[in-house]
């Protein structure tokens, strides 16, 4: 891989690199400041294609900006904008609004450390606001893929979650490799322990995908323990509740998004929040607004004696994959995507 550009780089006699804010095998993040908009930050995503010659690299373009189209259909506020793309140097650069809070990973370890968890309140709340989100890009056609506590950030300026990564350049990366070498990449990128089956069996995701992720992050987020830590692979079964106690109509809606089979799951957000209205409160919700912060949750050292033993729920064994790719793609799956900083 080429070396990171310098800081105070000036790219398209615009954008100017601040720092690198992350680095991984696929390329880099950068925090820039567009100084075609009065030295608002940004973010800036580089991928170095393969060496393969000049037809590689057009073939690199064609597909960095045919996938990119697909980002710019999302507006969405709790979404980051999708700006611009372009090449230099060879070297191709996608650039999205800069999203400045923690992710929701950085706040759960902070949180470990003090032996807590996140509360059912804090849970709830957490994916009534995100469902919104994914009903908009669902409504696209277009599955997130990568849901996870790494790609939700808490947007300083208002406490609302921001959903991003959508991994584009992973999969981008994967295929310019596949293209320039003729050898095969596997279809999956990403961190263990997210994706449902048949996301990380086939390379196919559908919106029930997506609500299997949010699941698996709700329940990481209540327990502090990661996906690995709550599955039981040779079972296919999960046993969360062994180490949290819910609300058992919450914990019902909980394990049905995480069934195995996506036929079993909720098929839509709207049953989603269908059966989290059903389960919290017969009355119609309003908008969730930050609230006076709920009594920490400890973490139990052991498994929680008074919780019921939970109906066994099948799932998969996962690895998550990122792809900002449509339900249906008409070519085969690409690879797993990803955003901001690189893995």
């Amino acid at each position: 891989m080429r070396s990171p550009l310098p800081v105070g780089t000036i790219l398209q006699n615009r954008y100017r690199i601040l720092n690198m804010l992350g680095q991984g095998g696929f390329g880099r993040t950068y925090l820039g400041e567009d100084q075609g908009r009065f030295n608002e930050k940004c973010a800036l995503k580089e991928l170095t294609p393969a060496q393969g010659g000049e037809y590689a690299l057009d073939k690199s373009k064609e597909l960095f900006q045919r996938e990119a189209q697909i980002l710019y259909q999302i507006q969405h506020p709790q979404i980051p904008q999708f700006r611009a793309t372009f090449e230099q140097d060879q070297r191709l650069f996608l650039v999205q609004d800069y999203v400045e809070g923690q992710t929701y990973r950085a706040m759960l370890d902070q949180r470990k450390t003090q032996g807590i968890a996140f509360s059912e309140i804090e849970v709830l709340q957490l994916m009534r606001q995100l469902l919104p989100v994914l009903a908009h890009i669902h409504s696209k056609g277009i599955v997130h893929r990568d849901i996870a506590p790494d790609n939700i950030i808490l947007r300083q300026q208002d406490s609302k979650p921001v959903l991003i990564d959508f991994g584009v350049v992973k999969e981008l990366a994967t295929r310019f490799q596949t293209m320039t070498t003729g050898i095969m990449q596997a279809t999956t990128v990403g961190k263990p322990g997210y994706a449902p089956s048949e996301q990380m069996q086939t390379g196919k995701a559908y919106p029930s995908s997506d609500l299997y992720s949010l699941a698996v992050t709700a329940v990481v987020l209540l327990t502090g323990r990661e996906p690995q830590e709550l599955f039981d692979d040779s079972t296919m079964t999960w046993y969360w509740q062994r180490w949290v106690t819910v609300n058992p109509a919450f914990a019902q809606v909980l394990n049905r998004m995480l069934s195995y089979r996506p036929g079993d799951r909720y098929q839509s957000v709207s049953e989603v929040v269908q059966a989290l209205d059903a389960a919290t409160n017969p009355t119609a919700h309003p908008p969730v607004q930050p609230q006076t912060p709920s009594p920490p949750v400890p973490l139990p050292t052991n498994p929680v004696q008074a919780a019921p033993t939970p109906t066994p729920t099948q799932f998969s064994q996962m690895n998550t994959v990122a792809v900002g790719r449509r339900a249906e793609p008409e070519s085969p799956p690409l690879a797993s995507i990803w955003f901001c900083p690189f893995h």
